[in-house]
C-alpha cells in the first residue's frame, strides 16, 4: 500500500474513532464514516473490510511504536532502563498524543463490542508477528523456536493487559496515569508474563 493510502487510512480511521466515541458503534455506519472523511462509501470498503476494522489503523500505532521501540533495544541496557530512555529520545509528538488518547477511549469500548474486540485483536495479532524477531534475537534463539513464539505471544498479551488497565483507569475511574507510570508497568507485565526471559540485559 502506498504512503499516500496509508495517510488516507490513518485519516479514515481518526474519523471512525472519534465517531464510534461520539455516536457509539451501533449509531455509526460506512456511510456516516464516509461522509465525515468526504470520501465515498465504496472507497471505504476499499479500504476496510468493515466499518469496525477502520479503527485498525490508529489503534495500530502505539502496537508498531512498542515493536519499533523494541528493535531499538541494546543488548546491554534492561528493558526499564531501554524504555526510558527511547521516550526521550523518540518523544510523542501533538498528533501522537491526540491519537493515543483516542486509541484509550476505543480501548475501553471493545470490552463489550465484539466486532471492535476483533479489530482490536487484529492489531495484537500482528504486533505478536513484529516481536519475534527480536525477541529471538535477545534470547538467541531461532525465530520458529517454541519458545521465542511464546514469549512473543506472552509480551503481547501483558501489552494488552496494561494497555487496557490503563486506559481503563483513565477513561472510566478518572485517574491520571502518567507515560512514566505506564512504562514501568509495562516492565513488569512483560519480566511476569515471561518469567524473567526478557527484561533485562542480554546475557551471552
Amino acid at each position: 500500500m502506498s504512503d499516500k493510502q496509508d495517510q488516507a487510512r490513518i485519516a479514515v480511521s481518526r474519523i471512525a474513532c472519534a465517531l464510534f466515541w461520539e455516536r457509539g458503534v451501533a449509531g455509526t455506519s460506512g456511510d456516516d464514516i464516509a461522509a465525515a472523511a468526504g470520501l465515498s462509501t465504496r472507497t471505504i470498503w476499499r479500504y476496510f473490510r468493515s466499518k469496525e476494522s477502520c479503527v485498525e489503523p490508529l489503534l495500530a500505532k502505539s502496537a508498531d511504536r512498542f515493536v519499533a521501540s523494541a528493535r531499538r533495544w541494546p543488548h546491554e541496557l534492561s528493558l526499564s532502563e531501554h524504555l526510558a530512555a527511547d521516550a526521550i529520545a523518540h518523544p510523542l509528538s501533538p498528533q501522537d498524543i491526540e491519537d493515543e488518547l483516542s486509541a484509550i477511549r476505543l480501548a475501553t469500548m471493545t470490552e463489550s463490542d465484539p466486532a471492535l474486540r476483533t479489530a482490536y485483536l487484529m492489531v495484537h495479532d500482528r504486533m505478536e508477528r513484529g516481536l519475534i524477531p527480536v525477541i529471538a534475537d535477545r534470547l538467541g534463539l531461532p525465530d520458529d523456536d517454541l519458545t521465542v513464539r511464546l514469549c512473543a505471544a506472552a509480551v503481547t498479551g501483558a501489552f494488552r493487559v496494561v494497555d487496557e488497565d490503563v486506559s481503563r483507569a483513565i477513561v472510566v475511574d478518572g485517574k491520571k496515569v502518567s507515560q512514566e507510570e505506564a512504562l514501568t508497568l509495562m516492565d513488569r507485565a512483560i519480566r511476569e508474563a515471561t518469567n524473567g526471559r526478557l527484561g533485562g540485559p542480554v546475557q551471552r
